[in-house]
């Protein structure tokens, strides 16, 4: 192995003599933080929860939604808050490569490998849930956990499907005003929670996964519009993994840097022009280097990519999958819905419906976007009982600021209660499927059978 791909060598061309601090961290539980989820709830309903189960926050400056969990009486991981699709556990760092893409509502955005949808659900926040927002992984696995996250946090502008990160670029061939490429990397940035890394290192291991970013890279550029925006990023140290990887494309196609601004609650270096026997370009020194014992943040490289001019198209093209998506007019279950739960039906303007034996419920935008390969569009919104027809749990927290009757708001002692399995006598002139709502914030469902109120809240893993 050459000597500069050895981790401890390679940290200390890159760290100086902060290298054998940050090796020490190694395994190291470091600090817990969070974003909240303002397409669900106020911000200031969410944290009035988290402060009563006993948390303490810490505001980051960096991004209004974001804070730091100086104080955890139990893992916020078993709270309701996080059960609810009310916060997300994510680095700062990692936040980062979705805000300085910082796509708008209007934007058509790609997240080339997605998944667990730390990064998508970040984008589909900055969204504000508007616009079309694809997402994309190639495990299967891997695609399970995006999809539980994007519906859960009500994220009705993405769409997702398993498919290659590599095909992406044919398949969609400047189709996208701004895209996401952070790919699989060796991770060196993480070891203080991931040691592992360094029992596992093999320079094979990381020149593949430099060729295989190589190629992702590629790939999302060939799907962006021409002028159009992306961002490369991983969480890894590696100059192989980082600036080569960004030195290939700028050799090869009509691509140039952009400057980045990052918020001064990161302490940053430039890309590298130079390391070991290789040289890189000028521009090299726009993109960002945060390295974790110079933040309380994991450490990261992140490239802006701007788009001069178009490429090559691709030899053959396949046609769009058609869908019959409905508008609320044509969806007749929903005006059922609405004299059960009292909203308006101009609530649902400017979005769709797929009904087929379950209802999803995605934007406009979105339902009607012509893909090559089926997505999975928006989130399940309904479901069929008997002859009737249910809100899902992300489908009642979504709309839940809508809901106006058949909504039951849990004292501490209910909430309790129903989380510990136990039935409640129903309110007066309640029927059927209920909204269930603590302090303001949409928890989920209940169900009113013989006068009682049966809680369909998880109860197995939440800590009251």
């Amino acid at each position: 192995m050459a000597d500069y791909l050895q981790p401890e060598s390679l940290l200390t061309l890159l760290m100086g003599e902060k290298a054998a601090a940050y090796i020490t961290q190694a395994g190291k539980k470091k600090t817990t933080y969070i974003r909240l989820n303002p397409l669900k709830a106020n911000p200031e309903d969410i944290i009035s929860i988290l402060e009563e189960e006993g948390f303490k926050l810490t505001p980051l400056d960096f991004y209004p939604y974001a804070y730091e969990v100086s104080y955890e009486p139990f893992p916020i991981s078993k709270g309701i808050a996080y059960f609810g699709g009310l916060i997300y556990l994510q680095d700062p760092s990692s936040m980062l490569p979705a805000l300085v893409l910082n796509p708008s509502s209007q934007d058509t955005v790609l997240d080339l490998t997605a998944a667990p949808g730390s990064k998508t659900t970040l984008l589909a926040t900055l969204m504000k849930a508007e616009g079309i927002l694809v997402a994309c992984d190639s495990s299967a696995k891997r695609l399970r956990a995006l999809s539980f996250n994007l519906e859960r946090w009500g994220a009705i502008n993405a769409g997702w499907a398993r498919l290659l990160g590599e095909q992406i670029g044919n398949l969609f061939f400047e189709r996208f005003d701004k895209v996401l490429v952070d790919p699989p990397c060796s991770a060196l940035g993480t070891l203080s929670k991931s040691p592992e890394i360094l029992r596992w290192w093999k320079e094979g291991k990381v020149i593949k996964l430099a060729r295989m970013q190589e190629r992702l890279l590629i790939s999302g550029l060939k799907a962006l519009k021409p002028g159009g925006t992306l961002v490369y990023s991983t969480c890894t140290l590696t100059p192989h993994e980082n600036e080569a990887v960004i030195q290939a494309v700028l050799e090869r196609y009509p691509v140039v840097l952009e400057d980045i601004k990052i918020p001064l609650f990161f302490k940053t270096r430039p890309g590298l022009t130079a390391f070991a026997s290789f040289k890189f370009s000028p521009q090299m020194q726009k993109a960002v280097r945060i390295y974790p014992i110079e933040n309380p943040s994991e450490g990261f490289f992140i490239a802006k990519i701007k788009k001069k001019e178009s490429f090559r198209p691709p030899l053959q093209t396949k046609p769009a999958v058609a869908e019959k998506w409905l508008s609320k007019d044509q969806f007749k279950e929903l005006e059922l819905l609405s004299e059960h739960f009292g909203f308006n039906l101009e609530v649902f303007d400017n979005k769709a419906f797929f009904a087929n034996n379950h209802i999803r419920f995605a934007t406009q935008a979105l339902a009607h976007f012509p893909s090559p390969i089926a997505l999975q569009k928006g989130i399940s919104f309904a479901r069929p009982m008997g002859q009737r027809w249910r809100l899902t749990t992300n489908g009642i927290t979504l709309v839940a600021k809508f809901i106006t009757q058949n909504r039951i708001e849990l004292d501490r002692t209910s909430l309790k209660l129903l989380i510990a399995g136990h039935v409640l006598p129903a309110p007066e002139g309640h029927q059927g499927q209920q909204l269930l709502v603590y302090k303001n914030c949409a928890l989920g469902y209940g169900w009113i059978k013989n006068r009682s109120l049966i809680s369909q809240l998880p109860s197995r893993e939440v800590i009251v």
